[in-house]
């Protein structure tokens, strides 16, 4: 492979980890293509999911009523105390001993700052609101870059939100749920408490990162790659898992190809046509997303969606977009 263009953060170097600013790759370069089922943890800050009224003494308190707080709101700090995880909030309303506070919380990129009222109630103080402060999913691996220790996977955004931190995880998938008329089918899984690498960028071609110590790639197939201008109509496979941790090669037909000039999600239309994989799980299922697509052994893009109303038919990304968005690009010969 090319050489790393820019290297970022001397303090890192001293740690042995480097970040990559630019890379190149050539067209006689191999990754890594995934296929594997990950779980990805994302760090979201401390999310409002729901509220109650609290009842004490007969009567019945809604702090977050007078503070004007609803679902989908998110808690930047209480008294000034900033509110990162459940911990801190709990912390922070232990330290306002129930007196009137001043929250932070922002709504769709709005601040606001009001007043509110704890209310102890058995042994703590409450606001009587749900929160939540991670995103927890599965999803599968697309590529690694063993060089500069970089995957990227999902090959679609989690939230709207461009910047997480986070986790991911191996998985095992467990069961399969085929899809409705009403519903797409998913992929049900059990997540290893051991983290395999960091979440960098959740964007919209995915959920980027680097790799850590327990990340094991000594299974992946290393692969050359096409750019979109090279990727053709007709036979083609998804490296996919449907059972336990084992990657297999399932046979689709690609039957558009977008000629798109900025990232978008939707490049590849695709069918699935491979018999094993219908029976199995009728087609495209939710936790698919990030499936390497392959055709003629290089890797050209991912799975990213299905179509609702026909299971066998999804789309997916061009793998150029998803490289770009960790500042991998191909070099021009």
């Amino acid at each position: 492979m090319k050489k790393i263009i820019a290297f970022l953060s001397i303090m890192f170097l001293f740690l042995g980890i480097f970040t990559a600013s630019a890379y190149d790759l050539s067209k006689d370069d191999k990754i890594y293509v995934g296929g594997q089922s990950i779980g990805i943890k994302l760090n979201s800050g401390v999310m409002v999911v729901g509220s109650y009224g609290i009842l004490e003494n007969g009567k019945i308190y809604k702090p977050w009523e007078e503070a004007g707080i609803s679902e989908g709101d998110q808690i930047i700090s209480l008294n000034e105390y900033e509110i990162t995880d459940i911990k801190s909030l709990l912390k922070a309303l232990d330290k306002s001993k129930g007196k009137e506070s001043s929250i932070r919380y922002s709504r769709k990129n709005e601040v606001f700052e009001k007043k509110i009222t704890p209310v102890f109630t058995s042994n703590a103080y409450s606001l009587g609101l749900y929160v939540k402060d991670s995103i927890l999913g599965v999803g599968t691996l697309t590529y690694y870059i063993d060089e500069i220790k970089t995957y990227g996977s999902l090959g679609h955004q989690i939230t709207s939100q461009d910047f997480y931190s986070g986790e991911i995880y191996e998985a095992k998938v467990n069961q399969i749920i085929k899809p409705t008329r009403s519903e797409a089918g998913e992929k049900r899984a059990s997540i290893d408490g051991k983290s395999i690498g960091k979440v960098e960028k959740n964007t919209n071609t995915g959920v980027h990162g680097y790799a850590g110590a327990n990340f094991n790639h000594s299974n992946m197939e290393a692969l050359e790659f096409k750019t979109r201008d090279e990727i053709n109509l007709g036979d083609a496979e998804i490296w996919t898992c449907i059972e336990g941790k084992k990657v297999e090669k399932f046979k689709i037909k690609i039957t558009g190809l977008e000629n798109q000039k900025t990232k978008d999600i939707k490049g590849i239309s695709f069918e699935v046509v491979d018999e094993v994989l219908l029976s199995k799980t009728g087609g495209i299922i939710q936790g698919m997303s990030g499936s390497p697509i392959v055709q003629d052994n290089k890797i050209v893009g991912a799975v990213t969606h299905v179509l609702l109303n026909n299971s066998k038919k999804g789309y997916g990304i061009y793998l150029e977009f998803m490289l770009e968005d960790m500042g991998i690009f191909v070099k021009e010969e």
